[in-house]
Protein backbone atom coordinates (compact mmCIF):
# COMPACT_ATOMS: atom_id res chain seq x y z
CA UNK A 1 0.00 0.00 0.00
CA UNK A 2 1.40 3.33 -1.01
CA UNK A 3 1.52 6.09 1.58
CA UNK A 4 -1.02 8.86 0.82
CA UNK A 5 1.43 11.48 2.07
CA UNK A 6 3.31 11.03 -1.16
CA UNK A 7 0.86 13.39 -2.86
CA UNK A 8 0.12 15.67 0.03
CA UNK A 9 2.99 18.09 -0.35
CA UNK A 10 1.83 19.77 -3.53
CA UNK A 11 -1.91 19.08 -3.35
CA UNK A 12 -2.63 19.93 0.27
CA UNK A 13 -4.49 23.28 0.38
CA UNK A 14 -3.34 23.82 3.96
CA UNK A 15 0.30 23.87 2.90
CA UNK A 16 1.02 27.60 3.17
CA UNK A 17 4.09 28.81 1.29
CA UNK A 18 6.72 30.72 3.16
CA UNK A 19 6.70 33.63 0.73
CA UNK A 20 3.88 35.86 -0.41
CA UNK A 21 2.45 35.30 -3.87
CA UNK A 22 3.42 38.05 -6.36
CA UNK A 23 -0.18 38.48 -7.53
CA UNK A 24 -1.42 39.08 -3.98
CA UNK A 25 1.32 41.63 -3.39
CA UNK A 26 0.46 43.38 -6.66
CA UNK A 27 -3.22 43.56 -5.68
CA UNK A 28 -2.35 45.07 -2.30
CA UNK A 29 -0.06 47.70 -3.83
CA UNK A 30 -2.54 48.55 -6.58
CA UNK A 31 -5.46 48.87 -4.16
CA UNK A 32 -3.40 51.11 -1.88
CA UNK A 33 -2.40 53.31 -4.82
CA UNK A 34 -5.95 53.42 -6.15
CA UNK A 35 -7.47 54.35 -2.77
CA UNK A 36 -4.87 57.08 -2.29
CA UNK A 37 -5.56 58.52 -5.76
CA UNK A 38 -9.34 58.38 -5.20
CA UNK A 39 -9.31 60.24 -1.90
CA UNK A 40 -6.78 62.73 -3.26
CA UNK A 41 -9.24 63.49 -6.05
CA UNK A 42 -12.10 63.82 -3.54
CA UNK A 43 -10.10 66.36 -1.53
CA UNK A 44 -8.82 68.40 -4.49
CA UNK A 45 -12.07 68.41 -6.50
CA UNK A 46 -13.84 71.23 -4.58
CA UNK A 47 -10.57 73.16 -4.18
CA UNK A 48 -9.66 73.10 -7.89
CA UNK A 49 -13.10 73.42 -9.45
CA UNK A 50 -11.64 75.23 -12.44
CA UNK A 51 -9.63 72.11 -13.27
CA UNK A 52 -12.09 69.34 -12.46
CA UNK A 53 -15.24 71.21 -13.58
CA UNK A 54 -13.89 73.39 -16.38
CA UNK A 55 -16.75 72.60 -18.78
CA UNK A 56 -19.30 73.53 -16.12
CA UNK A 57 -17.73 76.97 -15.80
CA UNK A 58 -17.05 77.72 -19.45
CA UNK A 59 -19.83 76.20 -21.54
CA UNK A 60 -23.50 77.21 -21.47
CA UNK A 61 -24.64 73.78 -22.68
CA UNK A 62 -23.50 72.24 -19.40
CA UNK A 63 -25.99 74.33 -17.43
CA UNK A 64 -28.41 71.38 -17.51
CA UNK A 65 -26.02 69.32 -15.41
CA UNK A 66 -26.68 69.27 -11.65
CA UNK A 67 -24.38 71.02 -9.21
CA UNK A 68 -22.20 68.52 -7.38
CA UNK A 69 -21.86 68.92 -3.60
CA UNK A 70 -18.50 69.93 -2.17
CA UNK A 71 -18.53 67.14 0.42
CA UNK A 72 -15.96 64.37 0.37
CA UNK A 73 -18.18 61.61 -1.05
CA UNK A 74 -21.51 63.38 -1.59
CA UNK A 75 -20.79 64.01 -5.27
CA UNK A 76 -21.00 60.33 -6.22
CA UNK A 77 -24.79 59.88 -6.06
CA UNK A 78 -25.68 63.02 -8.13
CA UNK A 79 -23.03 62.03 -10.64
CA UNK A 80 -24.52 58.53 -10.92
CA UNK A 81 -27.97 60.00 -11.60
CA UNK A 82 -26.82 61.97 -14.66
CA UNK A 83 -28.55 60.48 -17.68
CA UNK A 84 -27.04 59.72 -21.07
CA UNK A 85 -29.16 62.42 -22.69
CA UNK A 86 -27.68 65.01 -20.33
CA UNK A 87 -24.18 63.82 -21.23
CA UNK A 88 -25.05 64.03 -24.93
CA UNK A 89 -26.47 67.54 -24.58
CA UNK A 90 -23.64 68.94 -22.47
CA UNK A 91 -20.49 67.11 -23.58
CA UNK A 92 -21.31 66.07 -27.13
CA UNK A 93 -21.31 62.87 -29.15
CA UNK A 94 -17.65 62.00 -28.59
CA UNK A 95 -18.02 61.94 -24.81
CA UNK A 96 -21.22 59.90 -25.12
CA UNK A 97 -19.51 57.24 -27.26
CA UNK A 98 -16.51 57.21 -24.92
CA UNK A 99 -18.69 56.53 -21.88
CA UNK A 100 -20.71 53.91 -23.75
CA UNK A 101 -17.47 52.09 -24.51
CA UNK A 102 -16.70 51.96 -20.79
CA UNK A 103 -20.16 50.54 -20.12
CA UNK A 104 -19.57 47.90 -22.78
CA UNK A 105 -16.26 46.97 -21.17
CA UNK A 106 -17.90 46.72 -17.74
CA UNK A 107 -20.59 44.38 -19.09
CA UNK A 108 -18.06 42.15 -20.83
CA UNK A 109 -15.69 41.98 -17.87
CA UNK A 110 -18.51 41.32 -15.41
CA UNK A 111 -19.76 38.32 -17.40
CA UNK A 112 -16.29 36.91 -17.95
CA UNK A 113 -15.42 37.44 -14.28
CA UNK A 114 -18.48 35.44 -13.23
CA UNK A 115 -17.55 32.43 -15.37
CA UNK A 116 -13.89 32.76 -14.40
CA UNK A 117 -14.65 32.57 -10.68
CA UNK A 118 -17.42 29.99 -10.88
CA UNK A 119 -16.08 27.60 -13.54
CA UNK A 120 -12.55 28.26 -14.78
CA UNK A 121 -10.74 28.94 -11.51
CA UNK A 122 -12.10 25.93 -9.55
CA UNK A 123 -11.21 23.58 -12.41
CA UNK A 124 -7.79 25.16 -12.84
CA UNK A 125 -7.06 24.88 -9.11
CA UNK A 126 -8.05 21.21 -9.16
CA UNK A 127 -5.35 20.48 -11.75
CA UNK A 128 -2.34 22.61 -10.78
CA UNK A 129 0.66 22.86 -13.07
CA UNK A 130 3.88 21.18 -12.02
CA UNK A 131 5.87 24.39 -12.31
CA UNK A 132 8.57 23.46 -9.84
CA UNK A 133 9.10 20.11 -11.50
CA UNK A 134 9.51 21.71 -14.92
CA UNK A 135 11.76 24.40 -13.51
CA UNK A 136 14.18 21.82 -12.02
CA UNK A 137 14.18 19.63 -15.11
CA UNK A 138 17.50 18.14 -16.18
CA UNK A 139 16.33 17.96 -19.78
CA UNK A 140 16.23 21.48 -21.18
CA UNK A 141 13.47 20.98 -23.74
CA UNK A 142 11.58 17.90 -22.57
CA UNK A 143 9.38 17.77 -19.46
CA UNK A 144 10.43 15.54 -16.59
CA UNK A 145 9.38 11.97 -16.37
CA UNK A 146 6.10 12.00 -14.44
CA UNK A 147 6.94 9.82 -11.43
CA UNK A 148 3.63 10.70 -9.76
CA UNK A 149 1.73 9.43 -12.77
CA UNK A 150 3.68 6.15 -12.87
CA UNK A 151 3.26 5.66 -9.14
CA UNK A 152 -0.50 6.12 -9.33
CA UNK A 153 -0.73 3.92 -12.43
CA UNK A 154 0.96 1.02 -10.67
CA UNK A 155 -1.22 1.34 -7.57
CA UNK A 156 -4.95 0.78 -7.16
CA UNK A 157 -7.14 2.44 -9.74
CA UNK A 158 -9.07 4.12 -6.96
CA UNK A 159 -6.00 5.89 -5.64
CA UNK A 160 -7.45 9.27 -4.49
CA UNK A 161 -6.00 12.50 -5.81
CA UNK A 162 -5.97 15.35 -3.26
CA UNK A 163 -7.24 12.75 -0.72
CA UNK A 164 -10.81 13.37 -1.86
CA UNK A 165 -11.66 11.84 -5.26
CA UNK A 166 -10.66 8.69 -7.09
CA UNK A 167 -8.09 9.09 -9.82
CA UNK A 168 -9.07 8.01 -13.33
CA UNK A 169 -6.27 8.12 -15.90
CA UNK A 170 -8.64 8.30 -18.90
CA UNK A 171 -10.16 11.62 -17.73
CA UNK A 172 -6.99 13.20 -16.37
CA UNK A 173 -6.69 15.72 -19.24
CA UNK A 174 -10.33 16.23 -20.22
CA UNK A 175 -10.40 19.56 -18.36
CA UNK A 176 -8.13 21.10 -21.00
CA UNK A 177 -11.12 21.36 -23.34
CA UNK A 178 -12.47 24.04 -21.02
CA UNK A 179 -9.93 26.64 -22.18
CA UNK A 180 -10.67 26.63 -25.95
CA UNK A 181 -14.41 26.33 -25.33
CA UNK A 182 -14.50 29.43 -23.12
CA UNK A 183 -12.19 31.25 -25.54
CA UNK A 184 -14.83 30.82 -28.27
CA UNK A 185 -17.65 31.70 -25.85
CA UNK A 186 -15.96 34.92 -24.72
CA UNK A 187 -15.14 35.86 -28.33
CA UNK A 188 -18.77 35.37 -29.37
CA UNK A 189 -19.90 37.43 -26.37
CA UNK A 190 -17.53 40.28 -27.28
CA UNK A 191 -18.72 40.29 -30.91
CA UNK A 192 -22.36 40.36 -29.81
CA UNK A 193 -21.82 43.27 -27.40
CA UNK A 194 -19.80 45.26 -29.94
CA UNK A 195 -22.40 44.73 -32.67
CA UNK A 196 -25.35 45.72 -30.49
CA UNK A 197 -23.51 48.75 -29.12
CA UNK A 198 -22.51 49.88 -32.61
CA UNK A 199 -26.13 49.77 -33.79
CA UNK A 200 -27.21 51.81 -30.78
CA UNK A 201 -24.50 54.43 -31.37
CA UNK A 202 -25.43 54.72 -35.07
CA UNK A 203 -29.05 55.46 -34.16
CA UNK A 204 -28.05 58.02 -31.54
CA UNK A 205 -25.57 59.63 -33.94
CA UNK A 206 -28.15 60.04 -36.70
CA UNK A 207 -30.64 61.55 -34.28
CA UNK A 208 -28.00 63.84 -32.76
CA UNK A 209 -26.68 65.12 -36.09
CA UNK A 210 -30.21 65.72 -37.35
CA UNK A 211 -31.03 67.90 -34.35
CA UNK A 212 -27.96 70.16 -34.65
CA UNK A 213 -28.51 73.60 -36.19
CA UNK A 214 -25.38 75.53 -35.20
CA UNK A 215 -23.16 77.30 -37.70
CA UNK A 216 -20.43 74.70 -37.18
CA UNK A 217 -22.81 71.89 -38.16
CA UNK A 218 -23.74 73.77 -41.35
CA UNK A 219 -20.14 74.52 -42.36
CA UNK A 220 -17.85 72.38 -44.51
CA UNK A 221 -14.09 72.52 -44.91
CA UNK A 222 -13.20 72.63 -48.60
CA UNK A 223 -9.56 71.79 -49.38
CA UNK A 224 -7.63 71.34 -52.60
CA UNK A 225 -9.19 74.36 -54.30
CA UNK A 226 -7.68 74.88 -57.79
CA UNK A 227 -6.23 78.33 -58.64
CA UNK A 228 -9.11 79.22 -60.96
CA UNK A 229 -11.61 78.92 -58.06
CA UNK A 230 -9.63 80.71 -55.34
CA UNK A 231 -12.10 83.51 -54.67
CA UNK A 232 -15.20 83.74 -52.48
CA UNK A 233 -17.57 84.51 -55.36
CA UNK A 234 -16.39 81.65 -57.58
CA UNK A 235 -16.58 79.14 -54.72
CA UNK A 236 -20.09 80.27 -53.85
CA UNK A 237 -21.25 79.99 -57.45
CA UNK A 238 -19.66 76.55 -57.82
CA UNK A 239 -21.36 75.13 -54.71
CA UNK A 240 -24.75 76.60 -55.57
CA UNK A 241 -24.58 75.17 -59.10
CA UNK A 242 -24.52 71.70 -57.55
CA UNK A 243 -28.14 72.16 -56.50
CA UNK A 244 -27.71 70.84 -52.96
CA UNK A 245 -28.55 74.07 -51.15
CA UNK A 246 -27.79 77.74 -50.77
CA UNK A 247 -24.48 79.13 -49.53
CA UNK A 248 -24.64 81.66 -46.71
CA UNK A 249 -20.98 82.64 -46.50
CA UNK A 250 -17.54 81.65 -47.72
CA UNK A 251 -14.26 82.23 -45.88
CA UNK A 252 -11.23 81.72 -48.10
CA UNK A 253 -8.03 81.28 -46.10
CA UNK A 254 -5.08 83.41 -47.10
CA UNK A 255 -1.41 83.87 -46.30
CA UNK A 256 -1.96 85.47 -42.91
CA UNK A 257 1.50 84.65 -41.53
CA UNK A 258 2.60 88.31 -41.34
CA UNK A 259 -0.62 89.32 -39.61
CA UNK A 260 -0.35 86.45 -37.13
CA UNK A 261 3.20 87.46 -36.26
CA UNK A 262 2.05 90.99 -35.48
CA UNK A 263 -0.80 89.65 -33.34
CA UNK A 264 1.69 87.57 -31.35
CA UNK A 265 3.88 90.64 -30.81
CA UNK A 266 0.88 92.70 -29.73
CA UNK A 267 -0.13 90.08 -27.17
CA UNK A 268 3.41 90.11 -25.80
CA UNK A 269 3.46 93.92 -25.49
CA UNK A 270 0.01 93.90 -23.89
CA UNK A 271 1.07 91.33 -21.32
CA UNK A 272 4.20 93.31 -20.44
CA UNK A 273 2.16 96.51 -20.14
CA UNK A 274 -0.30 94.80 -17.80
CA UNK A 275 2.60 93.57 -15.69
CA UNK A 276 4.03 97.09 -15.49
CA UNK A 277 0.67 98.54 -14.39
CA UNK A 278 0.29 95.76 -11.83
CA UNK A 279 3.70 96.51 -10.35
CA UNK A 280 2.98 100.23 -10.32
CA UNK A 281 -0.51 100.21 -8.81
CA UNK A 282 -0.97 96.78 -7.29
CA UNK A 283 1.11 97.32 -4.13
CA UNK A 284 0.12 100.89 -3.23
CA UNK A 285 -1.01 101.08 0.38
CA UNK A 286 -2.87 103.82 2.28
CA UNK A 287 -0.44 105.97 4.26
CA UNK A 288 -1.12 108.78 6.71
CA UNK A 289 0.11 112.26 5.94
CA UNK A 290 1.71 113.45 9.18
CA UNK A 291 1.46 117.12 8.12
CA UNK A 292 -2.35 117.11 8.06
CA UNK A 293 -5.13 116.35 10.51
CA UNK A 294 -6.72 112.88 10.38
CA UNK A 295 -9.96 114.34 8.99
CA UNK A 296 -8.07 115.92 6.09
CA UNK A 297 -6.32 112.83 4.79
CA UNK A 298 -6.11 112.38 1.01
CA UNK A 299 -8.26 109.81 -0.72
CA UNK A 300 -6.78 106.31 -1.12
CA UNK A 301 -4.82 105.70 -4.29
CA UNK A 302 -6.86 104.60 -7.26
CA UNK A 303 -8.24 105.78 -10.60
CA UNK A 304 -10.01 109.12 -10.64
CA UNK A 305 -13.80 109.03 -10.96
CA UNK A 306 -15.97 111.89 -12.11
CA UNK A 307 -19.29 111.78 -10.18
CA UNK A 308 -21.15 113.23 -13.15
CA UNK A 309 -20.15 110.27 -15.30
CA UNK A 310 -21.15 107.51 -12.87
CA UNK A 311 -24.18 106.57 -14.91
CA UNK A 312 -22.04 106.23 -18.05
CA UNK A 313 -19.29 104.20 -16.38
CA UNK A 314 -19.61 100.93 -18.28
CA UNK A 315 -17.18 98.51 -19.87
CA UNK A 316 -16.66 100.63 -22.95
CA UNK A 317 -15.20 103.47 -20.86
CA UNK A 318 -12.89 101.27 -18.81
CA UNK A 319 -9.94 101.19 -21.15
CA UNK A 320 -6.54 99.82 -20.37
CA UNK A 321 -4.76 102.65 -22.15
CA UNK A 322 -5.87 106.02 -20.85
CA UNK A 323 -4.89 109.27 -22.49
CA UNK A 324 -2.94 111.84 -20.56
CA UNK A 325 -6.05 113.94 -19.80
CA UNK A 326 -7.96 111.04 -18.29
CA UNK A 327 -5.25 110.16 -15.75
CA UNK A 328 -5.49 111.62 -12.24
CA UNK A 329 -4.00 115.08 -12.04
CA UNK A 330 -2.39 114.28 -8.72
CA UNK A 331 -1.52 111.03 -7.02
CA UNK A 332 -1.76 110.98 -3.24
CA UNK A 333 1.51 109.13 -2.73
CA UNK A 334 4.42 109.10 -5.13
CA UNK A 335 5.82 105.75 -6.26
CA UNK A 336 8.70 104.88 -8.54
CA UNK A 337 7.43 103.80 -11.94
CA UNK A 338 8.75 100.44 -13.19
CA UNK A 339 11.65 100.43 -15.62
CA UNK A 340 12.40 98.35 -18.69
CA UNK A 341 15.84 97.63 -20.11
CA UNK A 342 16.12 98.08 -23.87
CA UNK A 343 19.08 97.11 -26.03
CA UNK A 344 20.27 99.08 -29.05
CA UNK A 345 23.36 99.75 -31.12
CA UNK A 346 25.41 97.30 -33.14
CA UNK A 347 24.66 93.70 -32.11
CA UNK A 348 22.47 95.14 -29.31
CA UNK A 349 25.50 95.56 -27.08
CA UNK A 350 24.32 98.85 -25.54
CA UNK A 351 21.41 99.14 -23.13
CA UNK A 352 19.57 101.69 -21.02
CA UNK A 353 16.66 101.92 -18.58
CA UNK A 354 13.41 103.54 -19.75
CA UNK A 355 9.97 103.97 -18.25
CA UNK A 356 8.21 100.62 -18.79
CA UNK A 357 4.66 101.97 -19.00
CA UNK A 358 5.48 104.69 -21.54
CA UNK A 359 7.68 102.33 -23.54
CA UNK A 360 5.10 99.54 -23.91
CA UNK A 361 2.26 102.01 -24.51
CA UNK A 362 4.20 103.39 -27.45
CA UNK A 363 5.01 99.88 -28.68
CA UNK A 364 1.34 98.95 -28.43
CA UNK A 365 0.27 102.07 -30.33
CA UNK A 366 2.72 101.36 -33.15
CA UNK A 367 1.80 97.68 -33.46
CA UNK A 368 -1.92 98.53 -33.49
CA UNK A 369 -1.37 100.89 -36.42
CA UNK A 370 0.56 98.22 -38.30
CA UNK A 371 -2.18 95.64 -37.67
CA UNK A 372 -4.84 98.02 -39.01
CA UNK A 373 -2.81 98.48 -42.17
CA UNK A 374 -2.29 94.73 -42.57
CA UNK A 375 -6.01 94.02 -42.22
CA UNK A 376 -6.64 96.23 -45.22
CA UNK A 377 -4.00 94.41 -47.24
CA UNK A 378 -5.00 91.83 -49.86
CA UNK A 379 -3.15 88.61 -48.99
CA UNK A 380 -2.52 85.77 -51.41
CA UNK A 381 -5.21 83.04 -51.16
CA UNK A 382 -4.51 79.41 -50.27
CA UNK A 383 -6.43 76.30 -51.45
CA UNK A 384 -8.57 76.05 -48.29
CA UNK A 385 -11.97 77.55 -47.51
CA UNK A 386 -14.83 77.23 -45.03
CA UNK A 387 -18.27 77.25 -46.65
CA UNK A 388 -21.42 77.73 -44.54
CA UNK A 389 -24.62 76.26 -46.01
CA UNK A 390 -28.20 77.19 -45.16
CA UNK A 391 -29.11 73.75 -43.73
CA UNK A 392 -27.35 70.84 -42.04
CA UNK A 393 -28.65 68.47 -44.71
CA UNK A 394 -27.01 70.54 -47.45
CA UNK A 395 -23.65 70.48 -45.68
CA UNK A 396 -23.86 66.70 -45.17
CA UNK A 397 -24.71 66.14 -48.83
CA UNK A 398 -21.75 68.33 -49.83
CA UNK A 399 -19.44 66.21 -47.67
CA UNK A 400 -20.73 62.97 -49.22
CA UNK A 401 -20.61 64.16 -52.84
CA UNK A 402 -17.63 63.93 -55.19
CA UNK A 403 -17.14 67.56 -56.16
CA UNK A 404 -14.25 67.02 -58.57
CA UNK A 405 -13.00 63.83 -60.30
CA UNK A 406 -9.39 64.99 -60.05
CA UNK A 407 -7.42 63.50 -57.16
CA UNK A 408 -6.88 65.66 -54.07
CA UNK A 409 -9.04 68.50 -55.42
CA UNK A 410 -12.19 69.99 -53.86
CA UNK A 411 -12.31 67.63 -50.91
CA UNK A 412 -15.25 68.47 -48.63
CA UNK A 413 -15.24 67.46 -44.96
CA UNK A 414 -17.23 68.56 -41.90
CA UNK A 415 -15.73 71.71 -40.48
CA UNK A 416 -14.42 71.77 -36.91
CA UNK A 417 -15.51 74.43 -34.47
CA UNK A 418 -13.75 77.81 -34.83
CA UNK A 419 -11.99 77.32 -31.51
CA UNK A 420 -10.81 73.89 -32.70
CA UNK A 421 -9.16 75.21 -35.88
CA UNK A 422 -5.38 75.69 -35.87
CA UNK A 423 -5.36 78.89 -37.91
CA UNK A 424 -1.58 79.06 -38.17
CA UNK A 425 -1.66 75.83 -40.20
CA UNK A 426 -4.41 76.87 -42.60
CA UNK A 427 -2.01 78.77 -44.87
CA UNK A 428 0.59 76.01 -45.02
CA UNK A 429 1.16 74.66 -48.50
CA UNK A 430 0.39 71.05 -49.30
CA UNK A 431 4.07 70.42 -49.97
CA UNK A 432 5.02 71.76 -46.55
CA UNK A 433 2.29 69.74 -44.86
CA UNK A 434 3.35 66.53 -46.65
CA UNK A 435 7.00 67.15 -45.80
CA UNK A 436 6.12 67.56 -42.13
CA UNK A 437 3.97 64.45 -42.16
CA UNK A 438 6.63 62.24 -43.72
CA UNK A 439 9.35 63.69 -41.48
CA UNK A 440 7.33 62.91 -38.36
CA UNK A 441 6.63 59.41 -39.69
CA UNK A 442 10.36 58.80 -40.18
CA UNK A 443 11.02 60.09 -36.69
CA UNK A 444 8.36 57.72 -35.32
CA UNK A 445 10.23 54.81 -36.92
CA UNK A 446 13.42 55.93 -35.20
CA UNK A 447 11.53 56.19 -31.93
CA UNK A 448 10.28 52.64 -32.42
CA UNK A 449 13.87 51.41 -32.50
CA UNK A 450 14.66 53.54 -29.45
CA UNK A 451 11.70 52.13 -27.50
CA UNK A 452 12.80 48.60 -28.41
CA UNK A 453 16.23 49.31 -26.93
CA UNK A 454 14.59 50.87 -23.86
CA UNK A 455 12.58 47.72 -23.19
CA UNK A 456 15.72 45.55 -23.05
CA UNK A 457 16.77 46.49 -19.47
CA UNK A 458 13.14 46.29 -18.34
CA UNK A 459 12.79 42.77 -19.74
CA UNK A 460 16.05 41.81 -18.05
CA UNK A 461 14.46 42.18 -14.61
CA UNK A 462 11.65 39.74 -15.41
CA UNK A 463 13.78 36.71 -14.60
CA UNK A 464 16.39 36.16 -11.90
CA UNK A 465 18.35 33.88 -14.23
CA UNK A 466 18.81 36.75 -16.67
CA UNK A 467 19.74 39.09 -13.82
CA UNK A 468 22.34 36.56 -12.69
CA UNK A 469 23.98 36.63 -16.11
CA UNK A 470 24.59 40.39 -15.90
CA UNK A 471 24.52 41.17 -12.15
CA UNK A 472 25.55 38.04 -10.19
CA UNK A 473 25.87 39.76 -6.81
CA UNK A 474 22.49 41.44 -7.17
CA UNK A 475 20.91 38.08 -8.07
CA UNK A 476 22.34 36.51 -4.91
CA UNK A 477 20.85 39.36 -2.89
CA UNK A 478 17.46 38.72 -4.46
CA UNK A 479 17.68 34.98 -3.74
CA UNK A 480 18.26 35.70 -0.06
CA UNK A 481 15.29 38.11 0.18
CA UNK A 482 12.14 36.64 -1.42
CA UNK A 483 10.07 39.77 -0.85
CA UNK A 484 12.63 42.01 -2.57
CA UNK A 485 12.89 39.47 -5.38
CA UNK A 486 9.13 39.64 -5.88
CA UNK A 487 9.23 43.44 -5.95
CA UNK A 488 12.08 43.54 -8.47
CA UNK A 489 10.93 40.79 -10.84
CA UNK A 490 7.19 41.51 -10.70
CA UNK A 491 6.42 45.05 -9.55
CA UNK A 492 9.43 46.98 -10.89
CA UNK A 493 8.97 46.06 -14.60
CA UNK A 494 5.24 46.70 -14.30
CA UNK A 495 5.73 50.16 -12.82
CA UNK A 496 8.44 51.03 -15.38
CA UNK A 497 6.24 50.06 -18.33
CA UNK A 498 3.25 51.89 -16.83
CA UNK A 499 5.25 55.11 -16.42
CA UNK A 500 6.55 54.80 -19.97
CA UNK A 501 3.00 54.34 -21.29
CA UNK A 502 1.97 57.49 -19.41
CA UNK A 503 4.86 59.65 -20.67
CA UNK A 504 4.95 58.62 -24.33
CA UNK A 505 1.55 60.18 -25.30
CA UNK A 506 2.84 63.65 -24.35
CA UNK A 507 5.74 63.24 -26.79
CA UNK A 508 3.39 62.03 -29.51
CA UNK A 509 1.08 64.98 -28.84
CA UNK A 510 3.94 67.40 -29.49
CA UNK A 511 4.90 65.54 -32.66
CA UNK A 512 1.31 65.56 -33.91
CA UNK A 513 1.08 69.32 -33.38
CA UNK A 514 4.17 69.71 -35.58
CA UNK A 515 2.57 67.89 -38.52
CA UNK A 516 0.60 70.94 -39.66
CA UNK A 517 -2.94 69.64 -39.17
CA UNK A 518 -5.71 72.22 -39.43
CA UNK A 519 -7.82 71.11 -36.44
CA UNK A 520 -7.24 69.86 -32.93
CA UNK A 521 -9.55 66.94 -33.63
CA UNK A 522 -7.16 65.69 -36.33
CA UNK A 523 -4.28 66.17 -33.90
CA UNK A 524 -6.03 64.05 -31.26
CA UNK A 525 -6.74 61.29 -33.77
CA UNK A 526 -3.09 61.33 -34.79
CA UNK A 527 -2.01 61.04 -31.16
CA UNK A 528 -4.34 58.08 -30.65
CA UNK A 529 -3.01 56.27 -33.73
CA UNK A 530 0.62 56.84 -32.74
CA UNK A 531 -0.02 55.72 -29.18
CA UNK A 532 -1.86 52.62 -30.41
CA UNK A 533 1.11 51.73 -32.60
CA UNK A 534 3.43 52.14 -29.63
CA UNK A 535 1.21 50.05 -27.35
CA UNK A 536 0.58 47.29 -29.87
CA UNK A 537 4.02 46.98 -31.47
CA UNK A 538 6.53 48.07 -28.84
CA UNK A 539 4.67 46.93 -25.76
CA UNK A 540 2.88 43.76 -26.82
CA UNK A 541 5.09 42.45 -29.62
CA UNK A 542 8.61 43.71 -28.89
CA UNK A 543 8.34 43.46 -25.12
CA UNK A 544 6.80 39.99 -25.35
CA UNK A 545 9.66 38.83 -27.55
CA UNK A 546 12.24 40.32 -25.19
CA UNK A 547 10.51 38.88 -22.13
CA UNK A 548 10.26 35.47 -23.76
CA UNK A 549 13.92 35.60 -24.74
CA UNK A 550 14.90 36.43 -21.16
CA UNK A 551 13.07 33.35 -19.89
CA UNK A 552 15.13 30.86 -21.89
CA UNK A 553 18.39 32.78 -21.97
CA UNK A 554 20.26 29.73 -20.71
CA UNK A 555 19.05 27.72 -23.73
CA UNK A 556 20.85 29.91 -26.27
CA UNK A 557 23.98 27.84 -26.07
CA UNK A 558 22.14 24.96 -27.77
CA UNK A 559 20.13 27.14 -30.12
CA UNK A 560 21.66 25.60 -33.26
CA UNK A 561 20.75 22.06 -32.26
CA UNK A 562 17.37 22.99 -30.90
CA UNK A 563 16.25 24.95 -33.94
CA UNK A 564 16.50 21.74 -35.95
CA UNK A 565 14.04 20.12 -33.54
CA UNK A 566 10.85 22.14 -33.82
CA UNK A 567 9.16 20.17 -31.05
CA UNK A 568 11.78 21.10 -28.48
CA UNK A 569 11.89 24.72 -29.60
CA UNK A 570 8.08 25.02 -29.46
CA UNK A 571 8.09 23.53 -25.96
CA UNK A 572 10.62 26.08 -24.72
CA UNK A 573 8.81 28.97 -26.38
CA UNK A 574 5.50 27.93 -24.83
CA UNK A 575 6.98 27.54 -21.36
CA UNK A 576 8.71 30.94 -21.64
CA UNK A 577 5.47 32.63 -22.66
CA UNK A 578 3.74 31.00 -19.72
CA UNK A 579 6.27 32.53 -17.34
CA UNK A 580 5.63 35.95 -18.91
CA UNK A 581 1.98 35.62 -17.91
CA UNK A 582 2.75 36.96 -14.42
CA UNK A 583 3.92 40.29 -15.83
CA UNK A 584 0.77 40.89 -17.87
CA UNK A 585 -1.39 39.84 -14.92
CA UNK A 586 0.36 42.38 -12.69
CA UNK A 587 0.12 45.03 -15.41
CA UNK A 588 -3.65 44.56 -15.79
CA UNK A 589 -4.11 44.65 -12.01
CA UNK A 590 -2.14 47.89 -11.73
CA UNK A 591 -4.05 49.51 -14.61
CA UNK A 592 -7.42 48.41 -13.24
CA UNK A 593 -7.00 49.04 -9.51
CA UNK A 594 -4.16 51.57 -9.35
Amino acid sequence: MVDFSTFGAKDDPNNIMGKQRPTTLQIELSVALGVFAFFTFCVLRPRWSGLYAARKKSKDASSSLPELPNSLLGWMLPLWRITEQQVLASAGLDAYVFLRFFKLAIKFLSITLFFSLVVIKPVHDSYPDDDEKQKNSTLPFVPDYDFDYELRKRSDSWMPLNHSAPWMPEVETDYLWMYPVFAYVFTALALYLITSETRNIIEVRQEYLGSQTTITDRTIRLSGIPPELQSEEKIKDFIQELGIGNVESVLLCRQWAELDQHIVKRNDYLRRLEEAYTVYQGQRSIERNLEALPIAQPVPPGPSVDPEDDEHDDEEHRRLLRSGDSMPAQTPYARVRPKAKIYFGRFNLRSRQVDAIDYYEEKLRVIDAEIRDLRNKDFEPVPLAFVTMDTVAASQMACQAVLDPSPLQLLANPSPAPADIVWTNTYLSRRSRMFRSWSITAFILLLTIFWSVTFVPIATFLNTDTIREFFPSFAELLDSHPLVQSLVTNQLPTIAVTLLNAIVPYLYDWLSNCQGMTSQGDVELSVISKNFFFTFFNFFIVFTILGTASNFYDKYKDIGKNLRDTTRFAWTLASSLQRLLAFYTNFIILQGLG
